[in-house]
């Protein structure tokens, strides 16, 4: 789809655009702004579809709904996809910059994913045939947006040099194409806005807690993912229904390497914790935590709420272990008794901090802006400004620190709306400039 070149009046061509880098719901929550005000947007994504995490999330809901927005961004991802206004291009990624507010040139490479968009269906055809272990095709997540399946590289047996056609010859609509070759190309856009959200803690990263050692083990996005894939809970190891289920909140937060709060946990814990409950009302639920975070219109009433029906214990397990029998023996500190204590449950959630993108650093670089001391990208006007210390760059969502998904729209939204403003005034500039002649 080609970009609108009349979008605003008196602004050169690259000033009537906007590039937002990353497509979670920060992204296009931007991009949905800006598109809304008649400004042509790229929406460029390093994965194979847009939503970022977000759009793996699950619905919380009870007998009401408890706000945690899941539904909002499904909305807004199909939105966003069929918006005339807004060139969505996924598997991308920045390359280079130059110019200035206004006119900024942006080299992008987009890798192959040897899969025709405007071909594939999703039937699941190639999967079902491929015999890589894993599978080396896949759609990126059940949801996907665009639905189309991408090939794994380093998991297909053509592409590694071993003789393999299945699933180019299973593939009904011919969509499975192997001289598909990377793609450059060069952008210009008056404004630009970071989106690209955050990276999710590695939990195996604390040996103790056993993560990646016991299946029934997880992380709190594992349980969001589950729970949105099968609608109900079950156990990894047999798919039985766990009886007792603890929470451990700051994992990857508030330790040495990451001292900061990253202020999501307590609410999503509370909230999955919650629908554990409403789905198995025998289901004994714990969750284990520091201090709880309850910062948020309503959420000291919300928590409250939560009290009657799901067990807190302040004081953090240090210790994991699994029995003969599968059970999981949580040993922890209780802080209130002032003794070392041990439980045995059948699931324990890790409840995963925010930590900033892996690339940051690469982007940063690329971009000349600055990163805060824990890796986010810095806002010149403190945490909740999008103002970057580089004139027309714009930072948007978790990026710059960790947020929830209401905050993050809300921010996307606001840096939409400075964007705006530096494509106007550009064009003023320009406009000026012109006369002067």
């Amino acid at each position: 789809m080609g970009l609108q070149t009349d979008s605003i009046p008196g602004m050169s061509r690259e000033s009537r655009c906007a590039l937002v880098v990353g497509s979670g719901i920060s992204g296009i929550a931007s991009a949905l702004e800006l598109a809304r005000a008649g400004v042509d947007v790229y929406l460029i994504e390093k994965e194979a579809a847009i939503g970022g995490h977000s759009a793996s999330f699950c619905c919380k809901a009870t007998d009401i709904c408890v706000r945690c927005s899941a539904c909002v961004v499904s909305d807004k991802i199909r939105e966003a996809a069929v918006h005339p206004r807004i060139t969505v291009i996924t598997s991308s990624t920045l390359r280079s910059v130059s110019g200035e507010a206004g006119a900024f040139r942006v080299q992008v490479a987009q890798e192959p994913r040897y899969v025709r968009e405007d071909r594939c269906t999703g039937c699941g055809l190639c999967t079902e045939v491929c015999p890589a272990h894993p599978k080396a095709i896949y759609p990126p997540h059940s949801e996907a947006t665009p639905l189309c399946y991408v090939l794994d590289e380093g998991l297909c047996l053509r592409l590694k040099g071993e003789r393999c056609d299945m699933c180019l010859e299973a593939c009904p609509t011919k969509a499975i194409d192997f001289n598909i070759e990377p793609e450059h190309r060069e952008l210009e856009a008056g404004a630009i806005i970071l989106a690209t959200g955050f990276d999710v803690y590695d939990a195996g990263k604390k040996g103790s807690l056993g993560y990646g050692r016991y299946p029934n083990v997880v992380s709190g996005l594992d349980l969001e993912q589950m729970l949105n894939r099968e609608g109900s809970l079950t156990l990894p190891a047999d798919g039985t229904k766990p009886r007792r289920v603890a929470f451990v909140q700051c994992v990857g937060s508030r330790d040495e390497g990451h001292g900061y709060c990253s202020h999501v946990c307590c609410k999503y814990a509370m909230k999955l914790a919650g629908l554990i409950r409403h789905q198995s009302p025998d289901a004994q639920v714990t969750i284990f935590y520091i201090d709880l975070q309850t910062a948020g219109k309503g959420f000291a009433r919300f928590y409250d709420e939560y009290r009657e029906n799901v067990s807190f214990i302040r004081g953090v397990p240090v210790e994991i272990l699994q029995d003969a029998a599968g059970g999981l023996e949580v040993k922890f500190e209780d802080i209130s008794q002032g003794k070392v204590c041990r439980d045995i449950f059948d699931l324990v959630v890790l409840s995963v901090g925010m930590s900033p993108r892996k690339n940051a650093w690469h982007l940063a670089k690329i971009l000349g802006v600055d990163l805060s001391q824990d890796g986010f990208f810095d806002a010149e006007g403190g945490f909740g400004s999008n103002e970057t210390n580089v004139d027309g760059v714009l930072i948007a969502g978790a990026c710059q620190g960790p947020k929830d998904i209401p905050d993050s729209i809300a921010h996307g939204i606001a840096a939409a709306s400075r964007a705006i403003q530096v494509l106007r005034d550009s064009a003023g500039l320009r406009i000026a400039g012109q006369r002067g002649h």
